[in-house]
């Protein structure tokens, strides 16, 4: 399901593909091609993470930009018009760079999760839990931001000694837990992502 916007551009005229620089107009056609590349953005990040990584905007613009840039123009930067989904209303244009700001400030100052690193897997889980929602209601790119949002706290997840998440079933349904939770997240409710996030973190014990 394609997102409604102010302008419905970015997609082919009566298509849910967004329009893309190799022009392919099949949804299965480009989704696959967007998994490929998204593999390689896994490698790529996993590879280059250090304790020096810094989980900042840049680093969320540069995940999404390094994944999609051989598709889409608009890969790595923020929405510049509003979006919804169903009954659902993301962060609005004119506000997405404050919130975001704030968010990330947030971020930071919990020094990036290190601070939970050796604390209960119960706590580390709900602060991952409290800041996805966030970056879900702030949807701040045309496309993609589910699969960004999650490689993003994946590589958090590695970062302070975790495998990456398991989100259990994130297939394409629109039952799957997953944006079950995301929708509650769109209400400040955090629990039910809480639970997949707890769920979902196993120690990398060989780190």
């Amino acid at each position: 399901m394609k997102y409604d916007s102010d302008k419905d551009y970015i997609y082919y005229p009566g298509s849910t593909v967004p329009v893309n620089k190799l022009e392919i107009e099949n949804a299965e056609e480009i989704e696959a091609l967007e998994t490929q590349l998204f593999l390689k953005t896994y490698e790529h990040f996993h590879e280059s993470l250090n304790e020096n990584t810094l989980f900042n905007q840049k680093y969320l613009k540069d995940l999404h930009k390094f994944a999609f840039a051989k598709l889409y123009t608009w890969a790595g930067k923020y929405r510049n018009k509003n979006i919804s989904k169903g009954d659902t209303v993301f962060c609005q244009a004119v506000h997405l760079k404050t919130v975001a700001d704030k968010i990330f400030t947030e971020i930071r100052g919990d020094n990036y999760l290190r601070d939970f690193r050796d604390k209960p897997k119960e706590e580390f889980a709900k602060k991952i839990a409290y800041y996805m929602c966030e970056l879900i209601a702030l949807h701040p790119f045309f496309e993609l931001n589910g699969r960004v949002t999650r490689l993003f706290f994946d590589m958090v997840a590695v970062y302070n000694g975790y495998n990456y998440i398991d989100y259990g079933d994130i297939s394409s349904r629109k039952d799957n837990a997953f944006i079950q939770a995301s929708k509650h997240c769109m209400n400040g409710d955090c629990v039910a992502m809480e639970k997949i996030v707890v769920n979902g973190l196993k120690h990398n014990l060989g780190r």
